[in-house]
């Protein structure tokens, strides 16, 4: 169960934006979960010309290669961010983890074992 919040640069539209969300979650879906993928996009003020991205990714431990999972997504996502014409040198991924009573999903139920959602990591 990954939330992730992006703030990108402003002057993108909507579809962008959109199509930019849709992409972000496959790459979650790709290195650290299958589903109950939440991102929220929002654009931020910065200087005229700074292309500064941040990503912030809150979600349980327990996965396993967590570091290779972070590096696997770090590389996704800044393909992806390419449609905001990120700056890759001033990119950020912050990678947050909290225990995992501390989610509630769907009414109040708790969320799926790790093993069901966690995606296989594959080598690049």
């Amino acid at each position: 169960m990954p939330i992730i919040r992006v703030d990108v640069p402003q002057g993108h539209s909507r579809q962008t934006l959109l199509a930019l969300k849709r992409d972000l979650e496959r790459c979650v879906a790709r290195t650290w979960a299958k589903d109950h993928i939440y991102v929220a996009i929002r654009e931020m003020v910065t200087e005229e010309g700074d292309r500064t991205t941040i990503m912030t990714v809150d979600l349980r431990p327990g996965r396993g290669r967590e570091a290779e999972r972070a590096h696997a997504l770090y590389r996704e996502a800044l393909q992806a961010l390419k449609a905001v014409h990120a700056d890759p040198e001033r990119f950020v991924l912050l990678i947050r983890e909290f225990p995992e009573w501390s989610f509630v999903v769907d009414g109040g139920k708790s969320l799926p074992p790790l093993a069901q959602i966690t995606p296989v990591l594959t080598a690049k």
